[in-house]
């Protein structure tokens, strides 16, 4: 257990943050620091460490380079980052960047079995949400049409270093009826043609890709994205176009042309098809949208308490990628739960168009 006085000099030297949610306080950390990633969570008796970062892995042949023994393929959902935990007696939801989710932490129970908190007290669930009904995402996955979805990647035992073996978690979530990630084995890095195969068939499905684990005890990771899936973030991005980076788009653009080659594909007319109307589709909406009066992402939460949609509204300016201007549009009970919507506006894309669409002069 890290000693208060530690965690309150993080918090003096501004690399941790002290936060709370409801009447239960806790503090973050901001940067990693003492070797504990950005992201770890402390509270009384708790420590959540935060999820490591996976590095990319740009070609199939860095494969090769990168990874010493076999490893583990799961598919990489699209969508946010959770850790599911227990403090005391309540359960909590932490982002990436060690926030209580208002949104994740009011409807964990509709994800995965309550018992295994009764079970497994120490236990922390890292997994991916997604679905259309999530307060940080535009758009959703293949996986998951309707509502909310949660699906396990990762376990961890609260005071343990490292996470549960692969065996272990399938074993666990089997007990527990608990969803995974899709899972498609075990491979050598000396014979990557069923990998392909694996990542042709996700990227005709337009799925995000594949995170590989290596099976030794230094547990090396990394993720390997589709070429769909640099696709639908461009076209996903392109809504809110002046409000992003340019490098979004560019490494997204490079990393499709290296995904072309990986995949030896030939003929490439219509990929680049696809990506014209990734960029174009998108923002011939955006310029409807702007003559309309705003360039804004429309989103729709469910809540079973309404001071968590609430709450919920005041930390999205805290989570990382979700800062700028939130509108509420509706809170209303229907039949029993809190349906939030909401909206996130653009404001440099909405400025720059309107100025265009009402003939103003720019000077290159």
């Amino acid at each position: 257990m890290i000693p208060e006085s530690d965690i309150h000099a993080a918090i003096v030297a501004k690399k941790a943050k002290q936060e709370s949610f409801g009447r239960w306080p806790y503090a973050r950390l901001l940067h990693e620091w003492q070797g504990l990633p950005r992201g770890t969570l402390f509270a009384e008796g708790v420590v959540v460490p935060g999820y490591p970062k996976i590095g990319r892995v740009q070609t199939l042949s860095g494969i090769l380079t990168q990874f010493h023994a076999p490893f583990w393929v799961e598919e990489k959902v699209d969508g946010y980052n959770v850790r599911i935990f227990r403090a005391g007696d309540e359960i909590y939801a932490a982002t990436r960047g060690g926030l209580v989710c208002p949104f994740t932490t009011d409807r964990w129970a509709d994800l995965v079995d309550p018992s295994i908190f009764s079970a497994h007290p120490d236990l922390i669930l890292c997994g991916e949400v997604t679905g259309p009904e999530t307060p940080y995402i535009e758009g959703t996955s293949p996986l998951v049409r309707q509502g909310i979805g949660f699906f396990l990647f990762d376990v961890i035992r609260q005071g343990v270093e490292g996470f549960l073996p692969v065996e272990e978690r399938h074993a666990l979530a089997r007990s527990f009826g608990l969803p995974e990630v899709p899972f498609y084995g075990r491979i050598d890095p000396k014979d990557l043609r069923e990998l392909r195969t694996i990542l042709w068939r996700l990227d005709a499905q337009e799925r995000e890709g594949v995170v590989l684990k290596e099976d030794s005890p230094r547990s090396f990771r990394a993720k390997y994205v589709t070429g769909s899936a640099e696709l639908s973030d461009i076209a996903s991005m392109t809504e809110r176009y002046l409000d992003v980076p340019p490098e979004y788009f560019t490494e997204r653009v490079l990393r499709l042309a290296l995904f072309l080659e990986d995949m030896e594909v030939t003929d490439r007319e219509e990929w680049h098809r696809r990506l014209g109307k990734a960029f174009l589709s998108a923002l011939g909406e955006r310029i409807a949208a702007a003559r309309q009066g705003r360039c804004a992402g429309s989103f729709c939460c469910r809540f079973h308490a309404r001071e968590n949609a609430l709450r919920l509204l005041d930390a999205l300016g805290q989570i990382h990628g979700h800062e700028g201007e939130t509108r509420l549009v509706s809170l209303q009970d229907e039949g029993g739960t809190w349906v939030l919507r909401f909206e996130k506006l653009y404001r440099s894309t909405t400025g720059f168009l309107r100025n265009a669409l009402g003939g103003s002069l720019r000077f290159d």
